[in-house]
């Protein structure tokens, strides 16, 4: 008997530790395939999170997406579409699709698109300073840039309010600077120069006013009510008391191939703005102010923009204090005076570009004022050079 139990107990144990065994190895089994089942969807998840980055790094790059692709990945599968596309660049709808032995995966991207302008965005920009600094006195309210170096005297009583930002950096670096810089600061930022100004050439010839003569110089005066008076040289083609703005240059777009001197007024556009642009220089002879001045009344919609292709020149030969409200840029050269020796206050309200900063004596004197004009960050002059390209952002990431 004690040998038939003995004989039992072993087979029972024997019966128990297969078992056990037995149990052991599915565990083990189904642990290792829990593994490459969570490590298979992983992999499917991160193709799709990578096949969202990579429409994202088009949709940045080209400022649209259009076209399916399809990846390989290892074993797996990954193909990118475009979901949604309103038109105008307001919206795209990226969606990826992965597919990594079996198991699927989709992450979506949704992106709108701004009408963004670098340029107008600054209070002043410059691609060069040439060595022009910023003096006691000075004062700057808004964001600058430069892609050179920003030049200042160190001195407390030059203040700059907004950000200060340099491709080449800041002379006297502001941390240990008397200058104030109350904005913060950022160096190595670049920003692409303008290279044409060839939307508003275009409005002007198609829904603006495009003047007559590639000679001659196209004069213009403004009036508090809307009205424009146009000469050729000193002949009046729009003669006092003028003729309505909206009248001649429906689409906000006045363009000359020649030289455009600006008599002055009071500039009271329509909610789309007025930007007028010379192929050669543009001389102003007398203040340039809103009707609805936006220092006092914040919801003006008074805009002007002022485009050279080359130099924006003050006839400060009689004119030494000035008091500017407007858009400047002058695409290949600079803000500059007739008589570089004369000094005067400069009082701008606006948003200034010049490629080269000018070095004229009253852009040098202890009294200058930029301010700002904030509206410009949003709403840029009407085919102001730079203000057509679409800028992507990022409004929601699904996964």
């Amino acid at each position: 008997m004690v040998g038939k139990a003995s004989l039992l107990l072993l087979s029972g144990m024997i019966i128990l530790l297969m078992t056990y065994h037995q149990k052991m190895g599915n565990i083990s089994t189904r642990a290792g395939e829990n593994f490459i089942d969570y490590y298979s969807r992983e992999v499917a998840h991160q193709m799709a999170v990578s096949g969202v980055n990579i429409a994202a790094t088009k949709v940045y790059s080209s400022g649209h997406w259009n076209v399916e692709k399809s990846y390989t990945f290892q074993d797996g599968a990954l193909k990118t579409v475009l979901l949604s596309d309103t038109i105008g660049f307001d919206t795209v709808l990226v969606g990826t699709v992965s597919d990594y032995k079996g198991h699927i995966d989709t992450v979506i991207a949704y992106f709108g698109f701004l009408t963004d302008n670098a340029y107008s965005k600054y209070v002043m920009f410059t691609n060069q300073e040439n060595g022009v600094a910023w003096k006691p006195g000075d004062e700057v309210w808004g964001p600058l840039h430069t892609n050179g170096v920003v030049n200042h005297m160190n001195d407390s009583t030059i203040i700059f309010h907004g950000k200060v930002t340099a491709g080449k950096g800041i002379s006297s670096p502001p941390k240990h600077a008397r200058t104030q810089f109350l904005g913060g600061y950022e160096i190595g930022v670049y920003l692409p120069e303008v290279t044409n100004m060839n939307d508003l050439i275009n409005a002007a010839s198609s829904g603006g006013y495009k003047f007559p003569s590639s000679t001659d110089t196209m004069k213009i005066e403004f009036k508090a009510n809307g009205n424009v008076v146009v000469y050729q040289n000193s002949t009046p083609i729009y003669p006092e008391p003028g003729t309505p703005m909206y009248t001649l240059a429906p689409n906000g777009a006045i363009f000359s191939d020649g030289p455009v001197v600006i008599l002055g007024g009071d500039v009271n556009t329509s909610a789309k703005g007025l930007t007028v642009g010379s192929g050669n220089d543009v001389i102003l002879e007398n203040d340039v102010a809103y009707a609805d001045d936006p220092t006092v009344n914040p919801n003006s919609d008074d805009i002007l923009g002022i485009v050279a292709w080359n130099d924006i020149v003050f006839d400060n030969t009689s004119k030494t204090d000035w008091d500017l409200q407007s858009a400047l840029m002058a695409i290949n050269g600079s803000l500059t005076a007739m008589d570089m020796t004369k000094n005067g206050t400069f009082n701008y309200f606006g948003s200034v570009y010049q490629k080269v900063k000018g070095n004229a004596l009253m852009f040098q004197s202890f009294n200058k004022q930029y301010r700002y004009d904030e509206r410009l960050a949003i709403t840029p002059p009407p085919f102001y050079p730079g203000a057509s390209v679409p800028k992507p952002y990022l409004i929601a990431w699904y996964e």
